[in-house]
């Protein structure tokens, strides 16, 4: 099956499964290497233009993979195989956590979804198992790690640091009451000087909650500033939105995708303007197309993360991005999408 049929053939099929039985689908034919192998000439994008520097990270595209779809680091050489730039794996925690009971993911309106996962991975001794494992590493790899304690996160860290390209600091998932702790300044503060007592040479991210009244953007911002003095590389902007939800165990569930993609680029483009350009800004949140990346790269960010994208848009999603890019590079006269974005943070 050509893959450009999948949104017409193999999502509907999908789409008739609950959501987590269609990710374990998706898991086992992400889990065959060598047919991805196969379609690699399909989906790679090898373009100089599209190359980009996150920090002391070269990548050959901004395309990377969001927190949250491959939560074991089980399938790392398909995922590489589909083109992204970098790969965010996890969330994963120093000890294996089963997360809140089913159901607890949503198909939702406009291209999203609901989840109330509750971080359920296998630990990091699993993760760290599996990315030993890998033989294809086309790209960088970024590892999501969360926690309940100072001591949790620095564990999870101290295990898995050496083994990846970059760290991100999960603080704000909505479906673990425990981890929001985090977004007390004073708190946060804590946890990045113990991670930084253990941190190497590698690029060390942040992941922000969402804000949407001027309390909570004081207070997130109180995180950047907290990020700022700690000498954090960068952010990424931003963790689902959470919202009532009466199906989930916790009453509660995070909603990505296209719902949230407005609100997006509103932050990214607020912590831009706040840090003048000084910190680099993963955009996360209803990224779907080439046009939806320029617009996060307009407003401030390095690199854009999709999860829901490739949930509703299928394996070519990322070949498709970048192919979109390169004709806005074209029709924007430029050189290379570091134009746009490269030359900004610095």
């Amino acid at each position: 099956m050509r893959l450009d049929l999948y949104e017409s053939i193999a999502r509907p099929a999908l789409f008739l499964t609950p959501p987590e039985t269609a990710h374990g689908i998706a898991k086992v034919f992400l889990s065959q290497s060598l047919l991805w192998k196969r379609m690699h000439d399909y989906l790679k994008i090898d373009d100089e233009r599209l190359k980009v520097k996150l920090g002391p990270l070269s990548l050959k595209n901004p395309v990377g993979l969001a927190a949250g779809f491959d939560k074991n680091c089980e399938m790392m050489n398909s995922l590489f195989l589909l083109g992204f730039g970098y790969l965010t794996l996890g969330t994963v925690t120093a000890e294996r956590r089963e997360g809140n009971p089913r159901p607890r993911m949503w198909r939702y309106r406009n291209r999203s979804l609901l989840n109330s996962m509750g971080l359920p991975n296998n630990g990091s001794n699993s993760a760290a198992e599996n990315i030993l494992k890998t033989h294809n590493r086309d790209g960088a790899l970024i590892i999501s790690i969360s926690g309940l304690s100072v001591d949790e996160f620095s564990s999870c860290y101290s295990k898995l640091e050496q083994l990846v390209d970059g760290i991100e600091l999960n603080i704000s998932t909505p479906n673990t009451i425990g981890v929001r702790i985090f977004q007390d300044a004073g708190v946060l503060d804590q946890l990045l000087t113990s991670i930084i007592k253990r941190r190497s040479t590698r690029p060390l991210w942040v992941k922000i909650p969402p804000y949407f009244n001027e309390k909570e953007r004081e207070n997130v911002l109180g995180l950047v500033d907290i990020c700022q003095k700690n000498t954090i590389d960068g952010i990424t902007a931003i963790n689902t939105r959470r919202i009532i939800e009466q199906r989930s165990s916790i009453g509660t569930a995070g909603l990505s995708g296209k719902e949230i993609f407005e609100d997006m680029l509103r932050i990214v483009q607020d912590i831009y303007q706040y840090t003048r350009g000084k910190l680099l800004i993963n955009a996360c949140g209803g990224i779907f197309s080439g046009k939806d990346a320029w617009q996060a790269f307009e407003s401030g960010a390095s690199t854009v993360q999709l999860y829901t994208g490739l949930i509703y848009r299928g394996p070519a999603v990322v070949a498709r991005i970048n192919r979109e890019l390169l004709e806005l590079i074209e029709e924007a006269k430029l050189n290379s999408i570091g134009d746009r974005i490269g030359a900004r943070i610095r």
